[in-house]
């Protein structure tokens, strides 16, 4: 709703109303049989200058019983005389409680307005208090890990015993998949506050993150990308495609394919889709794998903690954008993203991806470097 908060645009606006109502007061004295016109136009201005201006109450009801005792002295003069008829003044009346119950809409679309503002700001302090007390918790967790993984990696690499060995080993996969679960808490908590929007080259966000993982995972990696540029969070985004590729690779062996491809859909959407050979999931798992903390039934010691895909849900969701999962048992799983392009006018291009450029290939590429940090469960 549209409010007057400067004090000088308030008087100069309340100014200019006492005029309009004083020229259209004396047009009542002056057209006796004619003041139905300039009688209801300083009641509606008044509405109006109320709702725009916001004046105290005792400003209000000061307004509102002056206009009601002006208004009403012409019509019941020219009632007195036989101008009018007597009936014509229970209009004094009657505009008087329309123009009340306005002044009281108004006030009551006002503090719910406040409230709702309110509440908005309450939402962004508790989201970021939260943000930072999960990045806090975040960074220990890690830290100690990061600490414990180290001493227990001396233990495996210096200990001549093979059980202590073997042990030390289990210990350093559960680490791993500890600090993962960190890193996808932090990135599902970080998904609720508001992204920071740009224009993105989507195809060389891809295309970056294909080379990244096929020199990580051993795989035949395809892919294909012609989408061109999107509004949105190329930090985000990053992270859903990481998320998506992780579970590709979890679910698949060194002969199965994870094609990664990218096109545009009419003029004002993209779709990204992420699609496997590999071990499917069952029927009655494929509308639930997108829920928080849900994994497939089939998952056995690759299941994770079930966060991965409702990480990508809320990305792609709060772009307004949709997610569908299509999977078949033992032949592999095609997750597709479909969101709008955006107003590429209305951010500046300042995402790292915003100038790269990129060319559609359909490439294999092999073998194993590093592993990447992000890590996603079906």
């Amino acid at each position: 709703m549209l409010v007057i908060d400067s004090s000088r645009a308030k008087a100069w606006v309340t100014a200019g109303w006492i005029v309009f109502s004083s020229v259209n007061a004396y047009l009542m004295f002056k057209l006796p049989g004619q003041e139905t016109i300039p009688y209801h136009l300083i009641w509606v201005s008044f509405v109006l200058l109320y709702g725009l201006a916001s004046w105290s109450r005792a400003t209000t009801w000061g307004a509102f019983s002056a206009i009601t005792f002006v208004t009403a002295f012409p019509l019941l003069e020219h009632a007195r005389s036989g101008v009018i008829g007597m009936s014509e003044c229970s209009e004094i009346v009657l505009m008087a409680v329309i123009a009340a119950l306005l002044v009281w809409h108004v006030n009551r679309h006002q503090a719910a307005q406040r409230r709702l503002a309110e509440l908005r700001e309450s939402e962004r302090e508790r989201s970021q208090n939260r943000e930072i007390a999960t990045r806090f918790g975040s960074h220990e967790l890690r830290t100690r890990l990061t600490i414990a993984r180290g001493f227990t990696e001396y233990i495996h690499d210096k200990t001549a015993d093979e059980e202590t060995r073997s042990d030390a080993g289990l210990i350093l996969v559960e680490m791993d998949k500890a600090s993962a679960l960190a890193t996808n808490l932090m990135t599902f908590v970080r998904v609720a506050a508001l992204p920071t929007l740009a224009q993105i080259d989507l195809d060389a966000l891809i295309e970056s993150a294909v080379r990244r993982w096929s020199a990580s995972v051993d795989r035949v990696w395809i892919s294909s990308a012609s989408a061109g540029m999107v509004l949105g969070d190329a930090e985000r985004f990053e992270a859903a495609l990481d998320c998506l590729i992780e579970n590709a690779t979890k679910f698949t062996t060194l002969t199965d394919s994870i094609s990664i491809r990218a096109r545009a859909d009419g003029p004002g959407a993209v779709v990204v889709t992420v699609e496997d050979s590999g071990a499917g999931i069952p029927p009655q798992d494929v509308h639930r794998v997108t829920e928080l903390f849900h994994t497939s039934s089939t998952a056995g010691n690759r299941a994770g903690s079930g966060l991965g895909l409702p990480i990508v849900r809320a990305i792609v969701e709060a772009r307004g954008g949709s997610l569908q999962v299509a999977s078949l048992v033992g032949a592999g799983t095609r997750v597709t993203i479909r969101m709008p392009r955006g107003n590429l006018g209305s951010a500046s291009a300042h995402s790292p991806f915003a100038h790269a450029t990129s060319q559609d290939t359909g490439t294999e590429h092999p073998s194993p470097l590093r592993q990447p940090a992000a890590v996603a469960e079906r």
